[in-house]
C-alpha cells in the first residue's frame, strides 16, 4: 500500500510541473522549422493593424509578405506589445520585427537593421487652436507617446539628435490611438508622433491639428536578428526587387493616399448612427463575437486545468498533515501555492509566453498560465472544504472498515464538495475577468477587441462599455448555473 501511494505522489508531483515540459517540448519543435517568425505590433494603422475580420494587414504586413514571395520565404507572424520586440528578438522567439521601426544605435546594439524601405519624420499633435509647432514649446507639458517609440526616445531626451524636450511629464501608452485619445479628452497637452500617423489621426479626429517638426526626418526599417546575414541579405533583394517590379509603388499609394482610412463622426452627431458606425461598419462587432469565444475558451480549458492541479496540490499537502511529516512532494506544493499567490498574474503570462514558450502557440501558453495560477487558489479552497468537513465522518467511515481512500472518495469528498462549490464558482468567474490580460501577450480577447475596435473608430468610451456589458452578461448566466447546481446539491442531503 506504501509503494503505491509513493507511485501516486511521485506521479502527481509529475503532473503539476508536465504544462512546464509540454511548453519547453513545443518551444523547440518550434525553433526547428523552417518558418520565420515576424514579430509586429498591429495597432499603428496604416503600417500594420487587424481588419474587420480580425486578419493582419497595413503597409509593413504587405510589403514584407511581398519581398518573402520573391525569396521564397515563409513567414509566420505575431502580434506582440511594441515594447517586448526587440525583446523577443533577443530570446530568439522573432526573426523579424516589422512595427515601423527606426533606426537607432542602441538598437543596433541587439538587432541588424535592413535597407531604409520608409522615410518619415516626427510630428506634434496638439487641440486645435493650441498650436505647438518646436520640441522647446514642450518644456512643462504633459506629453502622450507610444511606449518605446522614437517619439518616447524624443520627449525622454534619450534622443536628442532632432532636438531637446526639458522638464515634460511623459506619458506612455501602450497603442498610437490611446495616446491620441488622451489627448482628445484633454488629459494630456500633446502628442509626439510619425507624421504620416498624425495626418491619419488628425483627418479623422475632430478637435486636433498637427505640425511636422522641421529636420526630423528619419528612416524605417525593418529589424533583424543579429548575426543572421542570410536573412539580412534576402530582405535587402526582395526589398530591391518589389521596388523595381512597381509592387512597392502599389502599396505605398494604396496605404498612404488617404483611401484606407475611415471618418469619425463627431459628437454631434445622432447616437443611434454612432453606435453603427462604431459597431456595424466593416462588421466590427465580429471582433467582440471572435474575443468572446477566446475569453470563454481560455476561461473553461483553465479552469479544467487549475481543479486537476488544485486537487493533486490540496491531496499532497493533506496526506503530509495527516502524517505529520514533511514530504518531498508537499514542500514542493507549499512551494508552488506560495509563488504562485505571491506574483501578479500578468507576470507569470509574460514568463511562461515569452520564456518557457518562446512566443508561439498563444492559447496553450494562456492556459498553461491560468491554469497553474488558478490551481494555487484552487488548492487552498479544496483543502478549506475538506478540513471543513466534521472529523467524526472520517472516523465513522472507519469505523465502518473502509479505507482511507473509499472514505474519502464516498463520505468526506461528496461533504466537501458542497462547501466548496460556491468558492469553485468564484473562482471560474475571477479567471474570466483575469483572461482581459491576455492582449499582453497579443492574444485577441474580449478586452483585446475593444481596444481594436477603439484603434480603428477612435472611440473609447462605447466599445469598452460593450466589452464591460458582454463581460457581466457571461458571468451572470454562470451565476445562474451555478445557483441552479447548488440547490440541486441541497435537495439532495
Amino acid at each position: 500500500m506504501k509503494k503505491k501511494c509513493r507511485r501516486i505522489a511521485r506521479g502527481i508531483i509529475a503532473m503539476i510541473f508536465l504544462c512546464f515540459s509540454v511548453g519547453m517540448f513545443l518551444a523547440r519543435e518550434v525553433q526547428a522549422t523552417e518558418k520565420v517568425v515576424v514579430g509586429t505590433n498591429a495597432e499603428y494603422a496604416p503600417f500594420e493593424y487587424r481588419d474587420s475580420d480580425g486578419n493582419l494587414t497595413g503597409f509593413d504586413y504587405e510589403l514584407l509578405q511581398e519581398i518573402a514571395k520573391t525569396q521564397d520565404l515563409e513567414l509566420s507572424w505575431s502580434d506582440l506589445p511594441f515594447d517586448s520586440l526587440i525583446g523577443s528578438m533577443e530570446a530568439g522567439d522573432i526573426q523579424i520585427i516589422a512595427a515601423a521601426i527606426g533606426p537607432t544605435e542602441e538598437r543596433a546594439r541587439s538587432v541588424e537593421f535592413s535597407d531604409v524601405y520608409y522615410t518619415g519624420s516626427q510630428s506634434i499633435v496638439y487641440g486645435t487652436g493650441k498650436e505647438i509647432s518646436r520640441f522647446e514649446d514642450l518644456k512643462g507639458k504633459k506629453i502622450a507617446v507610444l511606449e518605446g517609440s522614437v517619439s518616447d526616445l524624443i520627449v525622454s531626451g534619450e534622443n536628442t539628435d532632432y532636438g531637446i524636450v526639458e522638464g515634460a511629464e511623459v506619458v506612455r501608452f501602450k497603442t498610437a490611438s490611446n495616446a491620441v485619445m488622451e489627448l482628445k479628452n484633454q488629459s494630456a497637452d500633446a502628442v509626439v508622433i510619425d507624421t504620416i500617423m498624425a495626418e491619419i489621426y488628425c483627418r479623422q479626429t475632430e478637435g486636433i491639428s498637427y505640425k511636422e517638426v522641421p529636420g526630423t526626418q528619419e528612416d524605417t526599417v525593418f529589424c533583424i536578428q543579429k548575426g543572421n546575414a542570410k536573412l539580412k541579405e534576402a530582405i535587402n533583394n526582395g526589398l530591391d526587387e518589389v521596388r523595381k517590379n512597381g509592387t512597392y509603388d502599389k502599396l505605398y499609394e494604396k496605404y498612404f493616399s488617404g483611401e484606407e482610412t475611415e471618418t469619425v463622426l463627431s459628437d454631434e452627431e445622432d447616437f443611434l448612427k454612432t453606435l453603427k458606425f462604431i459597431f456595424l461598419e466593416d462588421n466590427r462587432w465580429q471582433y467582440y463575437l471572435n474575443g468572446m469565444k477566446v475569453t470563454i475558451f481560455v476561461s473553461l480549458a483553465s479552469v479544467f486545468a487549475g481543479i486537476a492541479i488544485g486537487i493533486v496540490v490540496a491531496m499532497l499537502r493533506m496526506r503530509a498533515e495527516r502524517r505529520r511529516k514533511k514530504t518531498v512532494g508537499s514542500i514542493l506544493a507549499s512551494f508552488y501555492v506560495d509563488v504562485i499567490r505571491g506574483t501578479p498574474s500578468v507576470l507569470q503570462l509574460m514568463i511562461i509566453y515569452f520564456a518557457v514558450f518562446h512566443s508561439k502557440f498563444g492559447y496553450i501558453a494562456a492556459i498553461v498560465s491560468f491554469g497553474i495560477n488558478s490551481g494555487a487558489y484552487v488548492s487552498e479552497v479544496i483543502r478549506g472544504g475538506i478540513l471543513g468537513v466534521d472529523k467524526g465522518q472520517m472516523e465513522a467511515g472507519r469505523s465502518l472498515g473502509l479505507s482511507y481512500a473509499n472514505t474519502m472518495r464516498f463520505v468526506i469528498m461528496p461533504q466537501a464538495v458542497k462547501n466548496i462549490l460556491p468558492a469553485l464558482g468564484n473562482e471560474f468567474i475571477q479567471l474570466i475577468k483575469e483572461t482581459s490580460i491576455l492582449g499582453y501577450v497579443g492574444i485577441l480577447d474580449l478586452t483585446k477587441a475593444a481596444s481594436y475596435v477603439s484603434s480603428r473608430t477612435y472611440q473609447m468610451f462605447l466599445p469598452l462599455l460593450a466589452a464591460g456589458v458582454i463581460y457581466y452578461l457571461i458571468v451572470k448566466a454562470l451565476t445562474v448555473l451555478l445557483h441552479k447546481f447548488e440547490r440541486r446539491l441541497r435537495h439532495s442531503d
